[in-house]
């Protein structure tokens, strides 16, 4: 995926975080190779951890990224935890 489509992925996740009353950390990062990734870190005592992480990668097929990003969106509202990938 382009990575200019993705930091506005992460943009709209960005605003659902903040409007959330869920405790989440959303990061984006770049990485050496001039890879882009967005994290989503879940903190809820419902995991067995404490936390689970969800990421999505540029280098990953669109449909792969897009499905993550619903499941982050999902996660953001409360609907949903983060399933083991």
């Amino acid at each position: 995926m382009d990575k200019t489509r993705l930091v506005n992925l992460a943009s709209d996740l960005l605003i659902k975080v903040a409007h959330s009353d869920l405790e989440i950390n959303l990061e984006i990062r770049n990485y050496d190779g001039g890879e882009l990734g967005i994290t989503l870190i879940h903190l809820d005592d419902r995991y067995k951890s404490n936390c689970k992480i969800l990421n999505i990668y540029h280098w990953l097929d669109n449909e792969d990224i897009m499905a993550r990003f619903e499941h982050m969106k999902d996660v953001i509202a409360g609907e949903r935890l983060i399933e083991n990938e």
